[in-house]
């Protein structure tokens, strides 16, 4: 089979010739991953993956504006500057007389960070500018598609309300909000609701993205958030973005690192196609086996520590992935490392590390 017949019949509930084996490398270039096509030290494994021994979601976000709004008036600027003995490199958002400043601090007084937003004022700030619709640019899908091919299934990610929250404030600061000012917090959600769902309509309507690969639940998670304020931060605006992919006959993934085992029966609610990733401990609190009890037959993908490649020897990554296969063979299943690709280059170790995964996925993994 094919990548995008063997990732097609999976969605499908469709027989398959073996677990799929992601790495989470995008076919084009995204920007939040190393640039493993231009770095040789990547080479044998993209021969692996050009070969067709792994399966690819091609992977795009699209610029869906700040806090998904096109005003013009709100301008962005960076600066780099001296305080005392320190150094300050960061952005500034301003509107009219407003300004939101993130930067890193580094020098004498050691490195802090400062987010766009860290106290309720901040956030009702945001909701006072005006909003002004944008539809992203979507001019390369069809060509993009096209390279693609066989190798695999086009992945669309804009995330979803937490996900905008996640670029504007520290997890310290989030936690301490849903104590303090949680009607605040609610109140920009579901702001954001209807903007992020304007968005998924136009890409939807216009046929962009075979699975949609949802960022942002795990930011309010626990120990960060209660789990008992999960269904109000996450399942009433992750499920209504679920069934809209649905509806339109398209795929859903939900990402999700971290404590998973106290949200499952909120990530059942939420009933996305896939979930990645399913962390077992010490890292995580779930096991494949423990998702699997709860979610049933949805498509589970993990779970190798991305750490893991760096850490192991190939034997022991041959064992680990056995144990990890022979969980997942429960149900549908796709073998993935939690993260990565992340370093511009590979020492020869790693390199060693992620074809023992390649080739154990392939051994362990044969369904025929």
């Amino acid at each position: 089979m094919t990548s995008r017949e063997r990732l097609t019949r999976l969605f499908n509930k469709q027989e398959i010739d073996r677990i799929p084996i992601w790495l989470l490398y995008p076919f084009h270039r995204l920007g939040c991953y190393a640039d493993v096509y231009n770095s040789p030290t990547y080479n044998p494994i993209m021969d692996r993956i050009e070969q067709g021994d792994c399966d690819t979601f091609d992977r795009r976000g699209y610029d869906c504006g700040f806090c998904f709004n096109n005003n013009s008036d709100v301008k962005f600027s960076s600066f780099s500057e001296q305080d005392g003995g320190n150094i300050r490199n960061g952005r500034r958002i301003t509107y009219k007389d407003y300004v939101w400043e993130a930067y890193i601090s580094r020098g004498n007084d050691t490195t802090k960070q400062k987010f766009f937003v860290s106290e309720a004022d901040e956030l009702k700030k945001l909701l006072e500018i005006p909003y002004k619709p944008n539809f992203p640019d979507i001019s390369k899908y069809a060509e993009e598609k096209e390279e693609l091919g066989e190798r695999g299934l086009m992945m669309t990610d804009i995330g979803d309300p937490l996900q905008i929250i996640y670029n504007l404030m520290s997890a310290e600061d989030f936690s301490m909000m849903t104590l303090t000012d949680y009607d605040v917090l609610t109140e920009f959600l579901d702001i954001m609701r209807q903007r992020v769902l304007d968005k998924y309509r136009y890409l939807l309507e216009n046929n962009i993205g075979e699975v949609i690969f949802l960022v942002g639940a795990e930011f309010a998670g626990p120990p960060i958030v209660s789990p008992l304020k999960f269904n109000e931060l996450v399942v009433r605006y992750v499920k209504e973005i679920v069934d809209l992919i649905r509806s339109y006959g398209k795929k859903s993934i939900l990402h999700y690192h971290g404590n998973l085992f106290k949200v499952l029966d909120g990530m059942k609610e939420i009933n996305p196609d896939g979930l990645h990733t399913i962390e077992a401990p010490p890292i995580g609190d779930c096991t494949i086996t423990q998702a699997r009890n709860i979610l049933g037959d949805m498509i589970l993908i993990g779970n190798m520590q991305y750490d893991t490649f760096r850490s192991a020897s190939t034997d022991e990554i041959r064992e680990e992935i056995k144990q990890i296969i022979e969980e997942g063979k429960s149900g549908r299943f796709i073998l993935s490392p939690t993260a990565g690709p992340y370093e511009p280059s590979l020492d020869e170790h790693m390199v060693e590390s992620y074809l023992a995964f390649i080739d154990a996925g392939l051994e362990f993994g044969k369904l025929k």
